[in-house]
């Protein structure tokens, strides 16, 4: 048996419990049949604790035949109140499935988990002794701007952003104002009230907004996490690949000047 919709845990002291369902109308699961099977579905008809949100509901149960091609996806809400996301492939997909099909579902998306002709432990040394190409764009991304942008982002980070010039990026790490960590990444400075945060999680760009509505600091937070897909190089010979390819304004430091 399995439950599908159920919002269950375990507690500190071992103990299963349950809390409102995060699942809302419409949601479904989706499984494929490898051999012949009986099924038995069950509402579960519980309406004396909060596994049901305390309102006992149908549940549809459709079938398909073998002939329907569905492809794979995980829902992901940030919050009980988000809409759901289903699971999706980065602009890079159809470059690294030319070399697996071995990918693992990420925080939202498709990434390759392991290359066919390699390994991990030949990736590793290639990381360590040559180069290698990361698929890193589900990091989440958000454009910062405004003329209080730089105020908030040097109450919301350690780093001292009023230090960070036009061109620049540091890593900094995202706290709550008693010093609980919420989320670290790299801050680039495009602009003088432009900033790009890029960080792990969702909840840092909600943290940003709610700090700017509470200091009353006029800031626009917006996720580009969707419209920019990203990769990283890295090895020690990243840099010397990077000097092929990469053109730099005159007006910046150079791939061979940066230190």
């Amino acid at each position: 048996a399995i439950n599908f919709f159920f919002n269950t845990a375990i507690d500190a002291h071992g103990v299963m419990v349950s809390d409102e369902p995060w699942s809302r109308p419409g949601d479904y699961v989706l499984l494929r049949a490898l051999t012949d099977i009986v099924c038995v579905s069950s509402a579960c008809p519980d309406d004396t604790t909060p596994a049901n949100g305390w309102n006992l509901t149908d549940i549809h149960v459709r079938t398909y035949s073998g002939q329907h091609k569905f492809s794979r996806a995980i829902a992901r809400r940030m919050t009980p109140d988000s809409e759901p996301k289903m699971t999706r492939e980065t602009a890079f997909h159809s470059s690294f499935a030319k070399h697996t099909r071995d990918f693992a579902e990420y925080r939202g998306y498709w990434l390759a988990n392991s290359f066919a002709k390699e390994g991990a432990i030949a990736e590793y040394w290639a990381c360590r002794q040559a180069a290698v190409i990361m698929d890193l764009s589900p990091l989440r991304k958000f454009e910062v701007t405004g003329p209080d942008s730089e105020a908030l982002l040097h109450y919301t980070l350690t780093r001292d952003v009023k230090k960070l010039g036009v061109g620049q990026v540091v890593y900094s790490a995202m706290c709550y104002e008693h010093g609980g960590m919420i989320d670290d990444g790299t801050l680039l400075r495009l602009g003088k009230d432009n900033f790009r945060w890029v960080g792990g999680d969702d909840l840092s760009g909600e943290w940003l907004r709610e700090t700017a509505r509470k200091l009353g600091l006029n800031v626009l937070v917006r996720s580009s996490t969707d419209q920019m897909h990203n990769i990283a190089l890295q090895g020690p010979k990243s840099r010397d690949i990077l000097k092929e390819v990469v053109w730099t304004s005159p007006l910046q430091p150079s791939i061979s000047e940066l230190e």
